[in-house]
């Protein structure tokens, strides 16, 4: 309690017995002068002695709740320490295995320490995760959440955890990144009319107790709030690369990571991921970075200039979350965008609408004219693809052809995803 306070509380109950020993010869006369003083003064030392009995007590409970915060700050502390340790081990039993097995190749060498680098900046925003520790600058809005396409009446529902308070989700993503149960999801993208899986997109899921998953609308708005969204969107790419250097061998198939703003805003650790890319040029036919259409079309000078290194390293890209056909598509084009992605939906009405009829066959020219591919997203029931099977379309995606699967040593049915 402040000082002024217990001062307050002091001249309250010293003016209380003043009064008192004043008053009680005028209410009773058998009380004299001195007996009232004598009372008044037993007042004032009982209030006394009561507020410093209160006083203290209040102190101790204090005291205590500081040392227990303390003993907690340093039982997560020493966690924290624990988990970095064995975080780091890791790290150097992967570079002494990519060593030996290298045998000391330069270039492989290199190689290795941009896996690590990477590797490092995700340990370092994982740990730097704290309220307000977001990279992205203060004015910048925050993008909507990506989320995989919708899922059509019929189909069964991931299992998930039950309602969550955020606390208890802010926990589970923290654990979940700290103990390597963020995992990767893979969603077929199919050629048609054939259904053949030509691709593949990414997705990260954090699984929590008893193997149930926390989904995206859950988490996504808590760790952009605790700054660690950066954490998750870079784990996916990691983790999708890793997937690609598994199947590439055997397989392929080709992977959409998106690359959400979050990323692109924190320029420290998309510096070492472009390094590590031009490291590994080899995984440039089995990749694709996705973006949103709002992204692509505010994307700074800082960012084109990363995404021209890419592009020249034969690295692709796509464009969804698309809001309007108001684009250039020659100048997508020669930023080396590949793809460009419609949902079936919206697709559809333009194709119907009576005033403002979209020109398909129009349009698919100009995208073969530029190299572009066109993918319609969100495909959920046989007579919706039907219908899209009369445009001249590429590639499709949607439950229809398959929900996203956990990904173990391949992508989907011809790698093997569960």
């Amino acid at each position: 309690m402040p000082t002024l306070n217990h001062v307050v509380i002091a001249v309250s109950y010293t003016l209380v017995a003043g009064a008192l020993a004043a008053t009680l010869p005028h209410h009773f006369p058998q009380v004299d002068m001195n007996l009232a003083l004598q009372i008044g003064m037993a007042f004032l030392f009982a209030c006394f002695f009561a507020h410093f009995v209160l006083s203290r007590l209040a102190h101790d409970r204090a005291v205590a709740a500081d040392i227990a915060a303390l003993q907690a700050g340093y039982a997560e502390t020493r966690s924290e320490l624990v988990r970095a340790r064995e975080e780091a081990r890791r790290v150097y039993d992967s570079i002494q295995a990519a060593l030996v097995a290298r045998q000391g190749n330069s270039a492989d060498l290199e190689a290795v320490m941009s896996e690590v680098r990477v590797l490092q900046n995700l340990v370092d925003q994982l740990f730097a995760g704290r309220p307000g520790a977001s990279r992205r600058p203060a004015a910048e809005t925050t993008p909507p959440a990506r989320t995989p396409t919708s899922r059509p009446t019929g189909l069964p529902l991931p299992r998930t955890l039950p309602a969550l308070n955020e606390a208890e989700i802010l926990d589970i993503v923290r654990d979940g990144l700290r103990n390597n149960r963020v995992e990767l999801f893979v969603q077929p993208i199919v050629s048609l009319p054939q259904r053949k899986h030509r691709h593949y997109e990414c997705y990260t899921r954090i699984r929590g107790a008893n193997d149930t998953q926390i989904t995206p609308e859950q988490y996504i708005a808590i760790a952009e709030r605790e700054g660690l969204i950066g954490a998750i969107d870079n784990m996916l790419l990691f983790r999708s690369l890793q997937l690609v250097r598994r199947i590439q061998k055997r397989d392929t198939v080709g992977l959409f990571l998106n690359i959400s703003e979050h990323t692109l805003a924190d320029a420290d650790f998309f510096r070492e991921f472009v390094a590590f890319l031009s490291a590994n040029r080899d995984f440039a036919p089995r990749l694709v970075f996705e973006f949103a259409q709002a992204h692509v079309e505010r994307h700074g000078e800082a960012v084109r200039l990363e995404l021209e290194r890419l592009a020249r390293l034969g690295f692709r890209f796509s464009m969804d979350q698309v809001t309007h056909l108001n684009f250039d598509l020659d100048e997508l084009g020669a930023r080396h965008f590949r793809f460009i992605k419609l949902e079936a939906g919206k697709l559809l009405d333009q194709v119907r609408s009576e005033t403002h009829r979209l020109d398909m066959r129009a349009f698919k020219r100009s995208l073969d004219r530029n190299g572009i591919d066109l993918i319609v997203e969100k495909i959920e029931t046989e007579p919706m693809v039907l219908e899209l099977l009369d445009l001249p379309i590429d590639y499709g995606q949607g439950y229809l052809f398959g929900e996203p699967r956990l990904a173990k040593d391949g992508s989907g049915g011809s790698a093997n995803a569960a």
